[in-house]
């Protein structure tokens, strides 16, 4: 059974996963706080196969470089974002008022529909863009995870650089409201949820919002 670990990141509050499956692992969404991720992924003595960032605003990437670089492991997004990765110091002095050093490596890009194998599980690479252009979400068996696109009772903003609302409602209901209702979600920031609940309860793209009347 695999097993995914949450570590909440940085002063945005990122949830940073390790997704575990015998003694393989990825990390996901490393958006701060690198050497608290390495320890935590010393302690659980697994040997991490690859960095994944769902996207590439900086609370999600600010830690990979150091990752990346002590284990030695490649950093893959969608290569839509690249070029918000390539304006990550120019975000961050924006939106935070501090300097950050220069963007991660970018060692693979991941496709819709590409499988990533960890341990005896694996992942499926859905694009589900909007809140920015290269956005995917990660989906196993009963469990997904979706960046900034679905909180719980919430969507991913849409007013950033390559943001837009309606390509996002489309990636919600097309893609993830495609996946079972017990499927649980793991976002990027904030409590987990499920594909049913948000199906429902959802204010945005729900069934009692008036989109989805």
């Amino acid at each position: 059974m695999p097993r995914i670990h949450t570590m909440v990141v940085g002063r945005l509050q990122t949830n940073c996963y390790i997704f575990q499956s015998q003694n393989e692992a990825i990390i996901i969404d490393p958006g701060d706080e690198p050497e608290r991720i390495l320890r935590f992924v010393k302690d659980l003595g697994v040997a991490p196969r690859l960095i994944v960032a769902t996207h590439a605003h900086f609370d999600h990437v600010l830690g990979v470089e150091q990752i990346r670089k002590q284990l030695n492991r490649p950093f893959a997004i969608n290569k839509d974002d690249l070029e918000i990765l390539q304006l990550m110091q120019r975000q961050v002095r924006q939106f935070m008022g501090f300097s950050a050093p220069p963007p991660p490596k970018v060692d693979r890009f991941l496709t819709d529909g590409q499988t990533i194998d960890v341990g005896d599980d694996a992942v499926r690479v859905l694009h589900t863009p909007g809140h920015s252009p290269g956005s995917i979400s990660l989906s196993g068996e009963g469990f997904v995870f979706t960046g900034d696109a679905l909180f719980n009772q919430s969507i991913g903003r849409t007013d950033l650089p390559g943001g837009n609302f309606d390509t996002l409602v489309r990636s919600i209901t097309d893609r993830l409201f495609g996946l079972d209702d017990n499927t649980i979600v793991y976002p990027g920031h904030g409590p987990e949820t499920s594909i049913g609940d948000e199906k429902i309860a959802n204010p945005f793209v729900g069934r009692i919002s008036k989109r989805a009347s």
